[in-house]
């Protein structure tokens, strides 16, 4: 007898049911990537859903068998059932999800560093940068360089991705402008609504205001300042998303295995704090004043590894210390 109505076989078609909307697919990347139970008010915070949102989808994915229920009353978590047949497809499909964004990232800074002259920075910004991008969308890269030269670099940057296929093999399009400071200063977009940063100093560290005292003492002091008040914020979100930590490490090692020496000794002391350290102790490290912490503040390794909501996070932390 042939199926009535829409409804798809469970035994035959799961992944219809597991995969059937956008939330189903946001609650079970977040569950997957946290490798560890977590409450609704968890799922609220990490999602962006609505309250009611996040249990109507955890109860149809724990109807599908995929995830389940743990604790009871205001203890009550929500997990994913790693004995679930398919429970490893999924991970699968969700790392290779954010493997193709680092890689991406990866692949942008090799050829960064390729190039005959680097830019003083280089970032994403748009929609890309703040997560706000649709398919087809172009990948914008702003590359910070002198005036005289800024156009050259542009170009070269430009010839060693088309000779690489970069946009081909990630299936994007790739918009690169060449700024200078004073474009920084008059085109706040560039900065303003949220960067990933490639290469070199942060483009905001470039726009401290202008003092008594002498210009690279103030930058030295404010970059200080604000790498400080920065780390406070990955503490706290460091806390309330342990996951972040592994993901970096594994970043970590990928990066270590193709990075020139200096750089590489700093990549491998975060491995080693990362690894090695309490949660408590890696605070304390983060937000002390030693000079191997005011050092090491200046390349967090935490960003690159950030999911969407997780960037959002931070963003509305950084707001409400500006606030305090």
């Amino acid at each position: 007898m042939k199926n009535s109505g829409n409804h798809l076989s469970a035994l035959r078609y799961p992944i219809t049911a597991i995969l059937g909307s956008k939330g189903h697919v946001i609650v079970l990347r977040v569950l997957i990537r946290s490798k560890h139970p977590l409450s609704h008010s968890d799922l609220l915070e990490r999602t962006d859903l609505s309250r009611q949102g996040v249990y109507d989808i955890t109860k149809r994915l724990v109807e599908t068998g995929v995830v389940t229920y743990t604790g009871s009353g205001r203890q009550q978590l929500v997990k994913v059932r790693e004995e679930y047949p398919l429970y490893r497809e999924l991970e699968n499909l969700f790392n290779m999800e954010n493997q193709r964004y680092e890689s991406l990232v990866e692949a942008l800074r090799s050829e960064l560093s390729n190039l005959e002259r680097q830019p003083e920075s280089a970032w994403i910004f748009g929609s890309a940068a703040r997560g706000e991008d649709e398919y087809g969308d172009p990948v914008q890269i702003a590359l910070l360089g002198k005036l005289k030269t800024i156009d050259s670099l542009t170009g070269e940057f430009r010839e060693k991705l088309i000779q690489n296929r970069v946009e081909s093999t990630f299936d994007v399009t790739i918009d690169i402008r060449g700024v200078t400071i004073a474009d920084l200063e008059t085109k706040p977009s560039l900065t303003e609504e949220g960067t990933i940063h490639l290469w070199g100093i942060d483009p905001e560290n470039y726009l401290n205001p202008p003092g008594e005292e002498s210009a690279s003492v103030k930058s030295h002091r404010d970059l200080d300042e604000r790498s400080l008040a920065e780390s406070k914020i990955w503490t706290e979100l460091l806390k309330s998303n342990p996951e972040i930590i592994p993901r970096t490490i594994s970043l970590l090692d990928k990066q270590i295995d193709k990075t020139s020496t200096g750089e590489k000794l700093e990549l491998l002391e975060w491995k080693n704090l990362l690894e090695n350290s309490s949660f408590q102790r890696l605070k304390k490290f983060m937000e002390s004043d030693s000079q191997r912490a005011v050092r090491l503040r200046q390349s967090l390794p935490f960003w690159q590894v950030l999911t969407e909501n997780e960037m959002n996070k931070f963003e509305r932390l950084k707001e409400e210390l500006k606030q305090t």
